[in-house]
């Protein structure tokens, strides 16, 4: 009896350091591959959002606490992405150093060596939840709230190419292309003094801003400027220029923070969208209800009953009368009243339709996107054995190729969902559905089959017709 007790605990202290080798594999690749996908979606955000905030008059704090609100949604993305990559490198390198052979000879399951990863997923899908209903929807709203702050400071950081920025009060401003502070293709309209109007157009200029004046100085230059009076617009002058600096003033610079009172539906947790599908689906049924009010009461008002009940006779009869004749094109124009409201409620039903749908295909992602922890676990690891070459561009090549198939399918799955094709739930959960199917079904097969991805094969199919491309070209 003490010897089995001793080989029972024997085999649990076994299995637990395989557990815990096992885990030990996967941190590295993790957190390798969380680093790099962070680093290139902030570095994304770098190179878009930087030239635009630096240089002009914004705080460097302000600036760093932007991209720092933005990490949020970029940890939301790349936690499931990083637990693919880790999956496929490890089981990989396990493979390919045949301890995966080693371990099932001595006795050990692949579900066993699968279970323990399938669990630190589990509770990483639990905690990427929460992230996702609390962390995120806050960051999001945060960083809203700050480039609005940014932007009522600073307007040229919101700037777009051939984009009408107008954020300036009596002033327009068009720009063909921006290179920082440079300026091509210019299209100026100043309304600032109404009994003028005033459009600059140059071909090139600087923008820089002057925090101590309030004020944007616009260097323009090789331009011409055309000028009309309100009163008289045949009064008409042009003047051509070689070189003419503006100074626009922008009221109200100082970086205020303020608190937005709208919140969109990625500021929002689930629970405030379920609300907010509550109360969309309350208005609906009012429109529903205006709509059955008009077809019913208010056409009983302008078409009594007495007059639909009268016979073909009646109404020839009626229609000859001059006054009866009057009488019918006002009840006439009744009608069209009610059928244009009528139009306007169903308008207005679809208009809610359409925001219940977003709103519940929001709700839906955000629980779909942190189920992908476990969805990935389930197709990495066997396509990490199967593959027997793990290593860094085996595990991220595939580990690229299933995850643009899973965000096509959530993107895809997303629009179809907000414009009612699709149910929201089918919307969100078909991606999971479909790896997640596909990861059971490999798993399985490596179970039984121990069957190996022939990547030699699949190379030579490969370059075969290369090949006899090259004998022909000869």
């Amino acid at each position: 009896m003490d010897q089995t007790d001793r080989r029972s605990h024997n085999k649990e202290d076994g299995m637990r350091i395989i557990t815990k080798y096992i885990l030990r594999e996967h941190i590295s690749p993790f957190l390798f591959s969380l680093i790099t996908i962070v680093f290139v979606f902030l570095l994304n955000i770098i190179f878009r959002d930087l030239g635009r905030l630096l240089g002009k008059g914004i705080p460097v704090i302000a600036i760093l606490e932007f991209f720092f609100l933005n990490m949020a949604w970029i940890a939301a993305l790349a936690v499931p992405m990083s637990v693919l990559v880790a999956t496929l490198m490890a089981f990989g390198r396990l493979s390919q150093d045949n301890e995966i052979t080693a371990l099932k000879a001595g006795g050990v399951n692949l579900y066993r060596l699968i279970r323990p990863v399938f669990l630190v997923s589990l509770a990483l899908t639990f905690g990427m939840e929460r992230f996702n209903n609390i962390v995120l929807p806050e960051f999001n709203y945060r960083v809203k709230q700050l480039y609005t702050d940014i932007s009522r400071k600073q307007p040229t950081a919101t700037i777009e190419p051939n984009v009408f920025f107008d954020a300036i009060e009596n002033y327009t401003l068009l720009v063909n292309r921006i290179d920082r502070q440079r300026l091509e293709g210019i299209l100026l309209t100043d309304s600032s003094d109404p009994r003028y109007t005033r459009t600059v157009i140059a071909r090139e200029g600087d923008l820089r801003f002057v925090e101590a004046e309030d004020r944007m100085i616009l260097d323009l230059r090789e331009g011409e400027i055309h000028e009309a009076e309100q009163a008289d617009l045949e009064n008409y002058r042009r003047s051509r220029f070689e070189r003419q600096i503006f100074s626009i003033p922008t009221h109200n610079m100082r970086l205020e923070r303020t608190e937005p009172q709208h919140r969109g539906d990625r500021e929002k947790s689930a629970a405030m969208m379920r609300e907010d599908v509550e109360r969309y689906s309350g208005s609906l049924e009012k429109n529903r209800d205006q709509i059955r009010r008009r077809v019913g009461t208010d056409l009983d008002r302008v078409i009594p009953r007495t007059a639909r009940e009268k016979d073909t006779d009646s109404l020839r009869t009626m229609a000859g009368r001059p006054q009866q004749t009057l009488s019918m094109e006002a009840h006439r124009r009744n009608v069209q009243a009610i059928v244009h409201q009528i139009g306007g409620e169903r308008g207005g039903i679809q208009a809610y339709r359409n925001r219940i749908n977003s709103a519940r295909v929001e709700i839906h992602k955000k629980y779909s996107i942190p189920v992908a922890c476990m969805v990935f676990v389930l197709i990495g690891a066997p396509l990490g054995i199967m593959a027997r070459h793990g290593g860094l561009s085996t595990g991220v090549g595939m580990s690229i190729v299933f995850f643009l198939i899973y965000w096509a399918f959530l993107i895809g799955g997303e629009q179809l969902g907000d414009r009612g094709y699709v149910s929201p739930a089918m919307a969100m959960w078909s991606p999971n559905l479909l790896v997640g199917g596909a990861g059971i079904f490999l798993v399985l097969r490596t179970v039984k089959e121990a069957t190996f991805i022939p990547w030699e094969t699949w190379k030579q199919a490969a370059i075969r017709p290369f090949g006899r491309f090259r004998r022909c070209a000869s």
